[in-house]
């Protein structure tokens, strides 16, 4: 079993898959006291009353089952954030970006300037909204950004079960200490906490340039997904959900290449405009898959037969909501949209803009987007003004210029 060297406090927001799969594991960590702050709705009630009659249980796709009795499951579900978050030792944000805002705003005035704050998945532009948010709060927090949540997994029993359907083989981090005074007060590392509680998979490896992180493929991955299976959609529910990563065809790998395409070029660009900084391996889609899931794909040719045949993907839906008639229609407000392209894309179309490279791909997709969201994100060629509840966008946070975006963290 997994162990701390002494008690760590590890408080974890959030009440999705990830933070269900996350609260199982990090709770089976010897000297771990594991708290889960959800304070959406009642579902702080639901999950307490469900653990105690029905316990708990992480299952992987290889037949494992972690499951915690009811009585003696090892982790509680609290809304107190006023009692909780000032006793925690490591701070974990597990909720989808555009609820980053809300948990940053309830936590940063409790959470002590020892406690390290994680965003996992972090999403582009975590760095400087969490450093922003805290240092309204007089906090000098580390911050952490985790690239994308370590596995694949879904709730299939809500508060009582969550299934591990893949895990990544590794996964890159950001760490800022810009607003730390005394360094030498952090309990342990938070990359060592992070790595502890996840196991020896997927691997945790720093990434030093956050201008380069911004440009890793998570959100680059689902909105090309999404655009290609339903841009042309016709209105008429289907039968049943398709297929998400393995029911994608030419036209989502043609968009999916697209954009990282785009991405390398603005990479390219930055090379030129930011010399003392490394932007070298910003992957293609096809590259980042292989890296992070390199013995669960099992043809390697191209983009197309690697998302064919990724068993970490293995029966992934497209989000759809059930009709009265039992068939189905796309949910387009899903966080593969909501999160992916305000929380992602548009990061990466603000620093193509800084640096002068065109990205029609990107554009294409961000107008589809805005477009079934109801919102403004692009007009007229041109990036629009946004706040921050509506998006992550550097200019929002008074980051202007690369200059400014590179100077933000020293």
């Amino acid at each position: 079993m997994a162990r701390f060297s002494e008690k760590v406090n590890v408080t974890i927001c959030g009440g999705g898959n990830g933070a269900h799969t996350l609260a199982g594991l990090s709770s089976l960590v010897e000297n771990a006291n594991v708290t889960v702050i959800d304070v959406y709705e009642d579902e702080a009630e639901r999950w307490t009353e469900t653990m105690k009659s029905m316990g708990f249980t992480v299952k992987f796709s290889d037949g494992e089952s972690l499951y915690q009795k009811p009585g003696e499951v090892k982790f509680r579900v609290s809304r107190d954030v006023k009692s909780v978050v000032p006793k925690s030792d490591i701070l974990i944000i597990c909720v989808p970006a555009y609820t980053h805002e809300t948990y940053l705003n309830l936590v940063s005035p409790y959470v002590p300037d020892a406690c390290p704050v994680i965003g996992m998945p972090g999403q582009p532009g975590f760095e400087y909204q969490a450093l922003t948010i805290l240092k309204e709060n007089d906090r000098k927090c580390t911050v952490m950004s985790v690239e994308t949540l370590p596995w694949a997994c879904r709730i299939s029993k809500y508060g009582q079960e969550v299934d591990v359907v893949g895990t990544k083989e590794e996964v890159r981090y950001t760490l800022v200490e810009k607003l730390r005074q005394d360094k030498k007060t952090l309990k342990m590392d938070p990359a060592s906490i992070i790595q502890t509680i996840l196991g020896q998979k997927p691997k945790l490896y720093r990434e030093k340039n956050i201008l380069k992180y911004t440009f890793l493929c998570i959100p680059t991955i689902h909105p090309p997904i999404m655009y290609a299976r339903w841009r042309n959609w016709d209105g008429k529910p289907l039968n049943a959900s398709p297929l998400f990563y393995q029911g994608a065809d030419e036209d989502a790998v043609k968009y999916m290449n697209g954009v990282t395409d785009e991405s390398i070029e603005i990479a390219i660009a930055l090379t030129k405009k930011v010399p003392d900084q490394d932007f070298s391996v910003v992957s293609t889609m096809q590259e980042w898959l292989l890296d992070h899931y390199t013995d669960q794909i099992t043809d390697k040719r191209s983009l197309f037969t690697c998302l064919k045949t990724n068993k970490a993907y293995d029966g992934l839906l497209h989000p759809t909501t059930k009709t009265s008639d039992g068939k189905y229609v796309p949910d387009l407000t899903y966080r593969y949209v909501r999160e992916d392209v305000p929380y992602g894309l548009i990061v990466i179309r603000q620093i193509a803009e800084m640096v002068g490279v065109e990205t029609p791909v990107i554009d294409e997709i961000i107008l589809w987007a805005q477009e079934k969201l109801g919102k403004e994100y692009l007009k007229d060629g041109k990036l629009c003004k946004l706040d921050r509840e509506n998006g992550r966008l550097p200019l929002t946070y008074g980051i202007r210029t690369i200059e400014e975006f590179v100077s933000f963290f020293a």
